[in-house]
């Protein structure tokens, strides 16, 4: 993620290889950045995938995941489900307080 977060040391370095492994939720993350900016997006990275929190960020694409379900059985199911290589899956709390899972 190009523009993720700093205070978090080392966070960038650990996370270079996502844009070529999932090539697809980068994108995703790039449209969700344009849409809602990117205060918004480092704020869904950092308490979903750094900080462990469900509701905040969670992407998956073919076998590999970054981030934190969201803790309800429809999130947990659907994630489970998709796991071609030709899928993928972004979810991100949306601004305003919308959890992005509904």
């Amino acid at each position: 993620m190009d523009k993720m977060d700093k205070k978090e040391g080392g966070a960038k370095r650990r996370y270079d290889w996502l844009p070529v492994e999932m090539p697809v939720v980068a994108r995703l993350v790039r449209e969700k950045r344009a849409q809602h900016g990117d205060a918004h997006v480092n704020e869904c990275w950092r308490r979903g995938v750094l900080q462990l929190e469900p509701g905040w960020f969670f992407a998956r694409e073919g076998p590999l995941c970054v981030g934190t379900p969201w803790d309800t059985p429809a999130m947990a199911n659907f994630a489970a489900l998709s796991v071609t290589s030709t899928q993928a899956l972004l979810v991100m709390r949306d601004p305003g307080g919308n959890d992005g899972a509904h």
